[in-house]
Order: C-alpha cells, then sequence, then structure tokens
C-alpha cells in the first residue's frame, strides 16, 4: 500500500550513487521529511551527514552534505576539487593484510578513498565518481557520474552507467549502457539532445549506447563498472570491433 508516512522525519541515503532527481522527487513525495545524501566507506564512516536544514534541499539533493566526525582534503586542483582524503576517529586501524595498505595512507595519516570530489559553497562535499572511473578522451577528463545524473532525470531511461572502453584513436571512448521500461529506440542522438538541452559541453557526449536488462550490481546496489567494462571488451574482442 502506498503511503506518504506522514511520521517520518528524516530520511539519509548512502552506499551507493543516489541521483539528484530521486532526493527531489523523495522529498516532494515524503512532504514533512527532510531526505539527504551522505558520504562514507567501510574504511572511514560518516564522513558527511547530509544536509538536513529544511532550506537546504538543493544542498541535499546535489552535493553529499556538509562534513562529520571527520576531517577532510581533496587533493588536486588547489584543494577546491580532486581525490578525497579523509581521517577522523571512527577510521580503520589498518587491514589484514598489509600489502593492502601500500599507496593507501598519506604521510599525515590521511585516507585515501580514490573518489573524486568537490567543494560546494565552501562547505558541502560532492562526490563526483571514483578516479579510476574517469574517461580520458583526446586528453581531456570526462567524469560519468555528471552525465548519468543529468540522463536519470529523463522519464524514459530508468538505469545507465557511463564508462570508459580502449579506443585505437582517442584513447579512450565512453559507452553509455541504459535500462529502459520500453524497447523503444534510444541511441546516442537521444543522448545528445538530452545533454545538449542541459549545456554539457560536446566533448562529454557518449559515443556509443547499449541497452540492457538491468546492470550488474553488489549486495549493497553498487553498479559494476568493472564488469561492465570487461563485458564490453570481451564482445567486442569476439566480433572484431574497434574505434
Amino acid at each position: 500500500t502506498q503511503t506518504r508516512l506522514p511520521d517520518l522525519k528524516v530520511f539519509i541515503c548512502g552506499g551507493a550513487s543516489v541521483p539528484p532527481s530521486l532526493i527531489y522527487e523523495a522529498a516532494e513525495y515524503f512532504e514533512k521529511a527532510r531526505v539527504t545524501r551522505v558520504y562514507g566507506s567501510t574504511e572511514v564512516p560518516v564522513t558527511t551527514v547530509g544536509s538536513l536544514g529544511f532550506d537546504e534541499l538543493r544542498y541535499a539533493a546535489e552535493t553529499d552534505g556538509s562534513v562529520g566526525i571527520a576531517e577532510v582534503q581533496l587533493f588536486g586542483d588547489c584543494g577546491r576539487q580532486g581525490e578525497v582524503l579523509v581521517r577522523g576517529p571512527q577510521m580503520l586501524v589498518g587491514y589484514i593484510h598489509p600489502e593492502d595498505e601500500a599507496h593507501v595512507f598519506t604521510e599525515d595519516g590521511y585516507y585515501r578513498t580514490g573518489d573524486m570530489g568537490t567543494w560546494i559553497d565552501d562547505r558541502y562535499l560532492s562526490i563526483t565518481g571514483r578516479s579510476k572511473d574517469i574517461i580520458i578522451r583526446n586528453g581531456e577528463n570526462i567524469a560519468p557520474k555528471e552525465l548519468e545524473d543529468l540522463l536519470l532525470e529523463d522519464d524514459v531511461i530508468q538505469e545507465i552507467a557511463i564508462v570508459g572502453l580502449p579506443s585505437e584513436r582517442t584513447g579512450e571512448y565512453a559507452c553509455a549502457v541504459v535500462v529502459i521500461e520500453q524497447a523503444e529506440k534510444l541511441d546516442v542522438a537521444y543522448l545528445t539532445r538530452i545533454l545538449a538541452q542541459r549545456g554539457v559541453a560536446k566533448f562529454k557526449y557518449p559515443e556509443r549506447v547499449e541497452v540492457w536488462p538491468s546492470l550488474p550490481k553488489n549486495d549493497a546496489g553498487k553498479v559494476l563498472k568493472h564488469q561492465i567494462r570487461a563485458r564490453l571488451v570481451q564482445a567486442d574482442s569476439n566480433t572484431g570491433e574497434k574505434q
């Protein structure tokens, strides 16, 4: 039975990527609740605590909130954006196997998350994707999460994952794997129109689209992009396709 749960006060989302459109939709549906994204990891839980103010809906939807019981640094562009480094009292002591700790911690004790982030209005942390998921095409960096969040606003697209695949010509190219409710035609031109309407730079547009019935995920609901890449590379190898 559908209900708007009138007594619900707070709903916090974490553990997997949450698109802004889902937070906006939930905030409208659960009219009395504050719905927000948060960010953390097994190694450093509760890195951010979301945005719980009634006037912070934009930050709740479009960022991962303000920092909680942790110190956060961004290693990259003057500390404004880059890899997320975290430390705090809730941080792990270490891994069981010492070899797993190689290059994981900085000299001053920060944990290298492997996630990329940016500061919004000097207070709110926005996770922009995994460093290993960044697509480098013709020397230009493409952050898949930015495109995925925008494309998920479209009613036709239920799920999407954009991955980088090898290209002899450009180094990598962007392939969008989508799940749609109906078997209607969805191609590169369809995605291009959506991104163009939202003012996205042309160099970020995907060059290939695959429609799958579902995306591989782990038990926490995270999309397994390494499996998607492997399946696509194997399929291209079998057919002899090259970009």
